[in-house]
């Protein structure tokens, strides 16, 4: 398996288009807490008025919660893999770039940045994940890690 991971390291993969309306923000601060209270967030009117981008803005770690299916599906153009056998081990850096707008395209490019044995058969995989606009502005830089057990990689 590190033989088959060890080839993809440099090669990116990119995940469909997404956006995140002003309803599902509105939803995410019920649910977290993040952003209740935060007008930058939840009134676009004001938004529009007092901020300078235009209107109002996806939370940080809502764009994080978006992370698992986007890598998911960038991750795929490069490797077949069954995620019951990807758990997530964490992130080695988190930087939230530019804001993102509501109602913004956006999607996941993801590079392979290395794998390392981890235990007697598991592998830590580090990835880039960038989140981007339509026009190239990334919102969202990580390094993230992921634990592959034996069983992760399919076929």
């Amino acid at each position: 398996m590190l033989d088959r991971l060890t080839q993809k390291i440099g090669q990116e993969g990119l995940s469909e288009w997404h956006a995140i309306t002003q309803q599902m923000v509105d939803q995410y601060a019920v649910l977290s807490g993040d952003g209740e209270g935060e007008w930058i967030h939840l009134d676009p009117e004001r938004a529009a008025c007092e901020a300078s981008y235009g209107g109002t803005i996806v939370p940080g770690f809502f764009q994080v919660s978006h992370l698992i299916r986007l890598t998911g599906e960038a991750m795929r153009t490069l490797l077949q893999f069954d995620s019951n056998h990807a758990l997530n081990y964490g992130f080695d850096r988190l930087r939230f770039v530019r804001p993102m707008p509501v109602g913004a395209r956006f999607r996941a490019r993801v590079r392979i940045l290395g794998a390392t044995p981890k235990g007697e058969d598991g592998f830590l995989l580090k990835e880039e994940v960038l989140l981007e606009l339509e026009d190239g502005t990334v919102t969202l830089a990580a390094e993230w890690l992921f634990f592959l057990g034996p069983r992760a990689l399919a076929g």
